[in-house]
């Protein structure tokens, strides 16, 4: 089991708080983006990752970022969130 302080899981809830140097990532899979897309903001960047590819493209991602992992309850991203931590990646924070 990993065992994180619960203060390295950050969650972002203000949709004003994502901003050009944060970015959202979609971690549901593909069926779940087209059966109920994520609508924000037209100025909002959302990319798909779906969860069981997130291992393996984070690391491509620019490192100046903050990226928000965000699931339609959470407990995805979370242990999405706590794998990420776990390999290093401090860019990374809950979308809700």
């Amino acid at each position: 089991m990993i065992n994180y302080k619960k203060e390295k899981i950050v969650k972002e809830k203000n949709i004003l708080c994502v901003n050009k140097n944060k970015c959202i990532i979609d971690i549901r899979s593909i069926d779940e983006q087209e059966k109920k897309p994520l609508k924000l903001n037209n100025n909002i960047k959302i990319i798909s990752i779906p969860f069981y590819k997130l291992k393996t493209h984070f690391k491509k991602l620019d490192k100046n970022k903050i990226w928000l992992l965000y699931c339609d309850n959470g407990l995805m991203s979370r242990l999405q969130l706590l794998y990420l931590l776990k390999h290093g990646f401090n860019n990374v924070k809950i979308y809700e």
